[in-house]
């Protein structure tokens, strides 16, 4: 997966805009859009911080189907 595949994914799973997305990590919504167009790349700190979210993310998201599939 790219980098730019990476935050699109991110941004959609947590539902938002590029605007309050972009808000997270300082930035625009149109610097979140050159991300996941691939035009560019965000930078090492955002990336960090994008990539522990995901994690998370994943792992929140994987205990509630366990939770529910329990029912």
């Amino acid at each position: 997966m790219t980098i730019a595949e990476e935050v699109r994914a991110l941004r959609t799973a947590l539902g938002e805009n590029t605007a309050t997305f972009g808000a997270r990590w300082h930035r625009s919504g149109r610097t979140v859009e050159t991300w996941e167009q691939g035009s560019r790349q965000p930078d090492a700190l955002a990336l960090d911080g994008i990539r522990a979210l995901a994690a998370r993310t994943k792992k929140a998201t994987a205990k509630k189907k366990a939770a529910k599939d329990k029912k």
